[in-house]
């Protein structure tokens, strides 16, 4: 599994239209193979700054997705929005255990 995770600013004033396409981008990516989950969330006291998860099957799934145009349509939409400060991690569990 593969785990990307981080957070990313738009441009105030944005917020609103920024989260319109995350919902589109989340719905759109969930049928892509390999997409375990895939969410995005804006923090409450920062408007501006939305968190990401993603969780993936492997690498490869991972850079489909990075080429698949559901992703190409997303960077087009947040293009505008002013997006800075992308601060995202890629995490490699090496064991995963349920500790529900």
């Amino acid at each position: 599994m593969i785990i990307i995770s981080g957070t990313m600013e738009v441009a105030p004033g944005n917020e609103e239209q920024a989260k319109k396409n995350f919902a589109l981008a989340q719905e759109a990516t969930k049928s892509e193979r390999g997409c375990i989950d895939y969410r995005f969330w804006q923090s409450v006291d920062q408007p501006h700054v939305f968190r990401v998860y993603e969780e993936w099957e492997d690498k490869d799934c991972l850079k489909e997705h990075g080429a698949h145009p559901n992703m190409t349509a997303h960077r087009e939409r947040m293009a505008p929005l002013g997006v800075t400060n992308r601060k995202l991690k890629m995490i490699e569990p090496d064991r995963i255990r349920d500790l529900g």
